[in-house]
């Protein structure tokens, strides 16, 4: 009955704590937000009515994790005390029931016992608080849209550890297209920021649909007046400025809630905010993504650059049609990348309908690493899952795995990708011959099989694409690794959504003639384009260096010694510092994709021999780079080493540094 009581007492104290809790809160920002609905044009008063709301939803999230988890939580602490005097009546009855020494190991065994069912029962009651809370969590990013879904979109994907109800709920965010101001407002923001009373005096014409939508901005393709040029117009949404870091605010503060609460692991939530927010700050500054792009593009003029050779275009800054709030480049006429990655895809019978190619892509790479960071989520590395995760997101079987785990290390996860591809190129030239002779002999053949060829005619284009997948890969590895190290400016979100299968027959116009020739001569081989370029990094030469040094030892294999110097070398931090795991470390994050790393338990070891605790900022953005990368190339069926892709371009800056 005292423990009945005491159970009771202690659920009205949990609910009079929400209650207060909630109450206050509710008061607060019911206030605000009458308050701020009267005063919609002033930023700082709309900023507070949507903090009101954000803190309104999440906080008693956070209080319910803190009263049934947290160790500071009297609930909690009253069932750590009342199953120590559970365990100890348990012990006194086996002590008087038994010899001494036969009592202290039953008292053993039944305290573990105890403990370990204690463990399962919270692991459950934790299990079903998050998927109590991740649809909650979910609305409240669905109904302050913005950079709330955006940080959804991130976690869902992230190698960071989240809880696997929220990371699908999260998945469900991808598919959101982000709103878009209406075109009236854009033409007035576009007559402001030119001064202009009238735009018909600088575009012959702006195409009302927007070519684009993210959460800061959109894009509008646009003909110039003076020259008939097509362009792109990026315009900032006039919210923008004082929304982004708002929110930014609410989310760091929302973190350390859940640190005090015990729901996030202090580091694993500093590594997230720190990357979230230095992502969404920069895109807000758009003079420094103009002037990257206007460096990068001057860049890929050079011979001596990859970009010529590998048919990879940027597109061209128009100074005098950009504002602090607007960026006019060049039009790149063609498809998007995971356009064509879905089709190449689909090719090899994999269904990328349930997600986004974005997600295909950061799921593919994180899968190769992510359990470096955490072990708890299961996560099954196998050639097969490579390709089956974009199909269906439930886990394969144990004998599935076992078998792709065989076969990788029987004759090679390359040699197991490239059958693959080599077997649908034979199917698709097989059919493209098929059809040509069905096509000749059109006039004698039967309705069935003209319907068939007619099905299958673009067979041949299909195999043509589907061969170029590699060489892409390589290109788009060169350029990027030409970036970091030549260039020492580089784009960190080479997602496929940012690079543009480029129409057949397109020129840039306005480029030079030391350009143009050499250019034109390239056609012959099809184009890629490189948008966005709003998160850019800078590398000083002194970490162009420490960072070459570390490619080069994961791309020469050096000794786990020499791998994890490098890796200390860039001030990356670990719980034990441990020279073993920094250096196989290394090797998952820019080597080739190993059989070893089909296997989930080398994973939970890896996890258990050490932590990161600190990833530097200039190396988690080439490591993103590269992530993103690799996650394109394996859902596409190659499997490169990033260390070797980038080795000459490493070589070089070491050779520099010597002399």
């Amino acid at each position: 009955m005292l423990r009945i009581s005491a159970q009771r007492l202690a659920n009205r104290r949990r609910n009079l704590i929400l209650a207060c809790s909630t109450g206050a809160i509710g008061l607060t920002g019911g206030a605000a937000y009458v308050y701020a609905a009267h005063s919609e044009d002033v930023p700082s008063l709309v900023g507070l009515q949507r903090q009101a709301t954000f803190w309104y939803r999440v906080v008693p999230v956070v209080l319910d994790y803190f009263w049934k988890f947290s160790s500071r939580s009297p609930l909690v602490k009253y069932q750590r005390w009342s199953a120590g005097g559970a365990n100890n009546n348990i012990a006194s009855n086996a002590g008087n029931s038994s010899s001494n020494e036969t009592a202290t190991v039953d008292a053993n065994e039944t305290t573990i016992m105890s403990q370990q069912q204690d463990s399962l029962r919270r692991q459950k009651q934790l299990q079903a608080c998050h998927e109590q809370h991740a649809p909650e969590i979910l609305q409240v990013m669905l109904d302050l849209k913005g950079l709330f879904v955006k940080l959804g979109q991130v976690l869902s994907v992230s190698a960071l550890p989240l809880p696997e109800p929220y990371r699908l709920a999260f998945k469900t965010l991808q598919d959101q297209v982000p709103g878009h101001e209406d075109y009236a407002t854009i033409m007035a923001i576009l007559e402001q920021e030119f001064g202009k009373e009238t735009l018909h005096e600088i575009f012959e014409s702006v195409e009302e649909t927007p070519a684009g939508a993210a959460s800061i901005g959109q894009a509008h393709r646009a003909i110039l007046k003076k020259t008939g040029e097509q362009v792109i117009v990026k315009i900032q949404y006039p919210d923008a400025a004082w929304q982004v870091p708002a929110d930014i605010e609410s989310v760091g503060n929302f973190m350390k809630l859940c640190v005090w609460a015990g729901v996030l692991d202090q580091d694993a939530a500093q590594m997230s905010f720190q990357e979230f927010s230095r992502q969404f700050i920069n895109e807000l500054d758009y003079e420094s993504e103009r002037n990257n792009l206007q460096t990068i593009y001057e860049s890929s003029l050079d011979k001596s650059a990859p970009y010529l050779k590998r048919n990879i275009v940027v597109p061209r800054v128009l100074k005098d049609y950009c504002t602090p709030r607007v960026i006019t480049m060049t039009y790149l006429p063609g498809s998007k990348l995971e356009d064509e990655a879905r089709r190449q895809l689909a090719m090899l019978g994999i269904d990328t309908s349930k997600q986004s190619m974005s997600a295909v892509v950061r799921d593919s790479a994180r899968d190769a690493t992510a359990e470096a960071y955490d072990s708890k989520r299961d996560v099954e590395l196998n050639v097969v899952k490579e390709d089956a995760s974009l199909v269906t997101s439930s886990r394969r079987s144990s004998v599935m795995a076992a078998v792709s785990q065989l076969i990788g290390r029987t004759i090679g996860i390359d040699a197991v990708l490239y059958s693959i591809r080599l077997a649908r190129r034979v199917v698709l030239w097989s059919t493209a011959v098929a059809v040509s002779a069905i096509q000749s002999a059109a006039p004698v053949l039967p309705g069935t099989l003209l319907q068939w060829a007619t099905e299958h005619q673009t067979a041949a284009l299909q195999a043509e694409r589907l061969s170029l997948t590699a060489t892409w890969i390589d290109g788009l590895f060169d350029v990027h690794g030409h970036q970091i190290f030549a260039v020492g400016l580089f784009n960190g979100d080479p997602h496929p959504g940012n690079i543009l299968v480029l129409d057949k027959d397109y020129v840039d116009e306005g480029t030079s003639n030391t350009r143009q020739k050499p250019f034109r001569r390239q056609q012959q081989q099809q184009q890629l384009g490189l948008i966005d370029f709003g998160q850019c990094k800078r590398l000083s030469s002194d970490e162009q260096v420490r960072i070459a040094h570390l490619i080069l030892s994961v791309a020469n294999h050096e000794s786990d010694e020499s791998i994890a110097d490098a890796l200390r070398a860039l001030k990356i931090q670990t719980k034990n510092d441990s020279t073993l795991f920094l250096a196989t470390f290394a090797r998952l994050m820019f080597s080739h994709l190993q059989p070893e790393h089909m296997d989930h338990g080398w994973h939970r070891k890896l996890h258990e021999l050490d932590k990161v605790t600190y990833f530097p900022n200039e190396l988690s953005m080439v490591y993103r780079t590269s992530l993103l990368l690799r996650g394109l190339a394996l859902s596409l069926q190659v499997n490169p080493s990033v260390a070797q892709q980038w080795k000459h371009h490493a070589e070089k800056v070491v050779k520099g540094q010597k002399f």
